[in-house]
């Protein structure tokens, strides 16, 4: 498991690929690509594409409940902070 910066965690944490979140979660795929359009999760995109969900927002998914704004939306990061 992947462990990279959560800048909304302010933390280093473990990250998961979509489908380990979705096993995980015990859910689709899909489900978890709406999550994260929904900005329900946190997750960063690496260099090649690939996105991974931080576990923090994944088993704790009523912090970032409800409806997101614009300021409060978490943005996927595409590079790992220096």
């Amino acid at each position: 498991m992947p462990n990279y910066y959560c800048l909304y965690c302010d933390d280093s944490t473990d990250h998961l690929n979509v489908r380990q979140a979705a096993l995980m979660a015990q859910v689709t795929r899909a489900t978890v690509y709406n999550w994260m359009n929904r900005a329900l999760l946190h997750y960063v995109i690496r260099p090649s594409g690939r996105k991974f969900i931080c576990v923090r927002s994944l088993i704790r998914p009523r912090v970032y409940e409800g409806r997101a704004t614009a300021e409060s939306r978490p943005r996927a990061l595409t590079h790992l902070p220096v």
